[in-house]
């Protein structure tokens, strides 16, 4: 490996620092806030999307649960005034459209349990805020683009993916365009690093940029646990 790919991962963005794309986010400005609520199990996982969520949107809060550390407290990160909805698609879901959204009052707090099945639901039953808010799933749509970790049944998505067709939904092509480029971008990367993509078949290419070139305010902050 020559010198200049470095293979220590970025902080913020988990990829290699040669392959560092904090530079490139997005930072879309969106209507409706998010929060990811994410498993500190995953929190670990280079495959885990949610640090790219909470680069590419501005914002967006990511908050870490689980471990021996008590309940974090999400309401903080909840707008006053705001109405939460939690993407999970259980039992009682309501589809995500356009014609829900405009029967809610606005503005909307997107709140994202992010973790296995298994954890997933084990946190929306939990954790009050999420149990009391409504559920909404996205309408069904075949997976597309690369995959880094394949759920069953197929047509499962990443954390990010679903996040993006959320917001497409309730802010438009705006807002889901870029964060799915930037998406494409990040996961082209990590199949490279893995052997299973060629560099020049890399998606928006392989260009240095520094690493970590994100204002320390964007940083992921996990959170208590």
């Amino acid at each position: 490996m020559s010198a200049d790919r470095d293979p220590t991962p970025c902080p913020t963005c988990r990829l290699h620092k040669w392959l560092c794309l904090c530079a490139q986010a997005p930072q879309v400005t969106t209507r409706t806030s998010l929060l990811l609520v994410v498993h500190v199990h995953e929190l670990g996982r280079t495959s885990n999307t949610a640090r790219l969520l909470a680069l590419a949107v501005r914002g967006a809060a990511l908050v870490g649960h689980g471990g021996r550390e008590p309940p974090a407290d999400l309401l903080s990160h909840v707008p006053a005034g705001a109405t939460p909805v939690v993407l999970y698609p259980g039992r009682g879901a309501r589809t995500l459209t356009p014609e829900l959204v405009a029967t809610l009052p606005s503005p909307l707090a997107l709140i994202v349990p992010d973790g296995n099945w298994k954890q997933a639901g084990r946190m929306v039953k939990r954790i009050p805020v999420l149990d009391g808010a409504m559920k909404v799933a996205l309408p069904t749509r075949a997976f597309e683009g690369s995959a880094l970790r394949r759920n069953r049944p197929g047509h499962r998505m990443s954390t990010y993916e679903a996040v993006a067709q959320a917001l497409g939904v309730l802010e438009g092509e705006a807002v889901a365009g870029p964060l799915l480029d930037f998406y494409r971008r990040a996961t082209d990367r990590m199949l490279l690093v893995r052997g299973k993509l060629k560099i020049g078949d890399v998606y928006g290419g392989v260009v240095d940029s520094p690493p970590g070139s994100v204002p320390p305010s964007r940083s992921p902050d996990p959170g208590p646990g």
